[in-house]
């Protein structure tokens, strides 16, 4: 008992350290994302940067000698530790180098071409006199990934996009005047959240009837929601509400009220169906009838009210609606069944390529040696040595590697030369390696790219047609020839059509969150000559065809790429090589002539992307957001006045009162800054920007801007028109 006593607190301190290895484990992510760093720099060489960002992330950086070039580092606010190594990432991908790792907390910068195997890479970073930058564009409202659906189209290739999710922030790399309009634009995008914008789907009545209801509800607000916006889509049904988010939520509130359905004292009532197929959410309904199916429903609440219950349901295609008479409080349980059912199916982009890739399977390889086994030193004497000819088996080539050495076995003989004197011949040994390589073949099958509805099946096919005979008869029947019966035999086939190519069925499940499963169904069907001749003449016993079949299920994240299935098997195909012209005379032509046989293994690659895309309502929304930030970038850059010297700036605040903007501008002014007001309107609203102007680039631009970050200011950085 006393050495357990003993051991205790020995233990406790184990425990204790453990948890504190376990602490520090933990919390290094958080640390890594807590401590940040200044990293505005005017041209600064890639090494410096290189190294300031190895010390500060503690990390070794193998920097070769080849590594030169100049960029500009632009943020508007201290970076953290993680930002900044993904800073350093795009900058040296600029300049057309990789960072790669090397071993732990080690790393090497490569060449783009040497990180990715692929052809030289020839940067094209611009003139001098045009300036590159990398800088952070952190978004504060705004969806990182709908931000870059947007500005992806029209940064152009010489800007690069890398998006820094942990911090809702974008990295962009590229000249300064491009990376300004992009940032601009960005602004623009983040700003416009600060509003609530809404979406409503309206599922008992039209929109063309609600709206007027909507602009008598806003009018009599008495001015407390005038700057509510309301736009209508006719073709998903919907209302889109932007403004203060206490007035969207009173206007969602009243739509809630009068999306019901027309309730009547009578016994058939209309229904629409929005998401789903009418008739497959009628045969549901119709289920719940029976009390074992309604039990096992989704919707058991209101299957149990319609357990026995005495109803019916008639389809419309056209209106998408159900037809329903019932009793009414059977028509309630009806409605609350709908509701629950008919849920929208979420959209997913799906990108699938099935290839075929073949090699051969045997390379050539050859190799010779010449090695002496006797020496002699007189005229007279023997000497003998092994002497191979390198020859490569197949095909004829030219060899890919060609190799040789040759030195001296220090074995010699002498001869009478021409001139009656001694002449010594050493005896060499020698070796020579060739080898001859094959260039594989890649056929794309099928390259489908397809929206579909999660839960639905579809099916692709990619291929022929052809007919199979499967039948034959024969028998004597009796034609009337010249007036008399003649009895003739008579043959009769029976085809059947065969689809025979590429064969591709998907099925797609998903949720609003989560993984995608993708459920695969590949069927490759192609003639095969050789079999077909071993049931007799293919002209009467029909071609041959092998079939091969592969099912794949895969789960990937949203926007993932993989390789779902690879199938190897080997395909002989015979060959025939000759002399052009004289392996085609007769009697001799067999002489220029060989047949073989090539064996390939064929690879069966299926590569596949899935991810999830908008509905068609929530597209109205994303579209609706788009015109805003544009709108608003317009209207903002119309009337701004245009730079006298250097146009870079920073927007320091956006007022309502021009009072307010005064007062801020003069506080900065004080400080030795040159301010300026912009005034400007949008929707009968008016706004006043606080600028600091006069700096001479974009780099002094993000000095000014982080300083006032680091105040509270939220800046944004500009480029001002230059005058004419």
């Amino acid at each position: 008992m006393s050495c357990c006593a003993r051991s205790a607190p020995i233990a406790r301190a184990i425990r204790s350290a453990l948890t504190f290895g376990l602490l520090v484990v933990a919390l290094a992510p958080v640390l890594a994302q807590a401590q940040t760093i200044s990293l505005n720099q005017k041209r600064i060489r890639i090494e410096a940067l290189v190294k300031r960002v190895g010390e500060a992330t503690e990390r070794t950086i193998l920097v070769p000698d080849t590594v030169r070039g100049t960029v500009s580092i632009v943020a508007k606010r201290p970076v953290s530790l993680t930002e900044a190594w993904s800073i350093l990432e795009s900058s040296l991908s600029l300049l057309g180098f990789s960072l790669l790792p090397s071993t732990v907390e080690n790393w090497r910068i490569a060449t783009v071409a040497e990180a990715a195997g692929e052809a030289p890479f020839q940067p094209n970073a611009g003139t001098d006199s045009e300036s590159f930058v990398t800088t952070l564009i952190p978004l504060r409202s705004a969806d990182l990934t709908d931000v870059l659906k947007v500005i992806e189209p029209l940064s152009g290739s010489r800007v690069t996009l890398v998006p820094f999710e942990a911090t809702n922030s974008l990295i962009a790399s590229g000249s300064e005047r491009a990376i300004a309009r992009l940032t601009s634009l960005v602004d623009e995008l983040d700003h416009i959240e600060e509003e609530s914008l809404r979406l409503r789907v309206l599922r008992y009545r039209d929109v063309a009837q609600v709206e007027p209801f909507v602009e008598g509800f806003l009018e009599s607000g008495g001015g407390e929601d005038r700057g509510i916006q309301v736009w209508s889509d006719a073709r998903t049904n919907s209302l889109a509400v932007r403004g203060e988010p206490e007035g969207v939520a009173r206007v969602l509130r009243f739509l809630d009220q009068i999306d019901e359905p027309i309730e009547g004292a009578g016994s058939i009532r209309i229904l629409r169906v929005l998401h789903r197929d009418p008739d497959e959410v009628a045969e549901l309904i119709r289920s719940f009838a029976d009390p074992i199916e309604g039990a096992t429903s989704e919707a058991v609440p209101s299957a149990t009210s319609l357990s026995g219950a005495d109803f019916s349901i008639a389809v419309d295609g056209r209106s998408r609606s159900l037809l329903i008479r019932a009793a009414p409080e059977v028509h309630f349980a009806i409605r609350e069944a709908l509701e629950i059912l008919d849920r929208r199916s979420e959209l997913i982009a799906v990108d699938i390529t099935v290839s075929e890739l073949r090699t051969p399977v045997n390379y050539g390889l050859a190799f010779g040696f010449q090695l002496p086994f006797s020496s002699g030193n007189d005229p007279g004497d023997l000497f003998g040595l092994v002497d191979t000819t390198v020859a490569l088996s197949g095909l004829q080539g030219v060899p890919t590697v060609f190799g040789s050495v040759q030195r001296d076995s220090g074995v010699s003989f002498q001869t009478t030369g021409s001139t009656g004197g001694a002449v010594t011949v050493p005896i060499l040994q020698s070796a020579t390696v060739a080898a001859l390589d094959f260039e594989g073949t890649n056929e794309v099958l099928i390259q489908p790219s397809l929206i579909v509805a999660a839960g639905e099946e579809h099916e692709i096919f990619a291929g022929l047609n052809i007919p199979i005979p499967v039948t034959e008869s024969s028998g004597i029947t009796d034609q009337n020839v010249a007036g008399l019966s003649v009895a003739s035999i008579s043959r009769t086939t029976s085809f059947e059509r065969q689809d025979i190519g590429t064969r591709l069925g998907i099925e797609v499940r998903a949720g609003r969150e989560g993984k995608i499963q993708l459920d695969l169904e590949i069927e490759l069907s192609t003639l095969d000559p050789t079999r077909a001749a071993l049931a007799g003449d293919p002209t009467e016993v029909g071609p041959a065809f092998v079939e091969r079949s592969l099912s794949v299920r895969a789960r990937l994240d949203d926007g993932e790429s993989a390789v779902l299935a690879m199938d190897r098997k080997q395909k002989q195909t015979r060959i025939e090589s000759g002399v052009p012209f004289l392996r085609d005379l007769p009697g001799i032509g067999w002489l220029f002539r060989a047949k073989g046989a090539l064996i390939e293994d064929v690879h069966l690659v299926i590569a596949a992307r899935a991810r999830r895309v908008s509905n068609p309502s929530e597209l109205v929304a994303d579209t609706i957001r788009r015109r805003i930030a544009f709108e608003r970038m317009n209207a903002r850059e119309a009337t701004r006045p245009a730079a006298e010297g250097s146009p870079y700036g920073v927007r320091v605040t956006t007022r309502r009162r021009e009072d307010d903007a005064k007062a801020i501008a003069d506080s900065l002014a004080l400080r030795g800054l040159a301010t300026a007001i912009h005034r400007w309107s949008i929707s009968g609203k008016e706004y006043f920007d606080v600028y600091v102007t006069g700096l001479d680039s974009m780099v002094d631009a993000a000095e000014v801007a982080e300083g006032l970050w680091n105040e509270g200011w939220q800046t944004d950085l500009v480029v001002f028109s230059a005058r004419s």
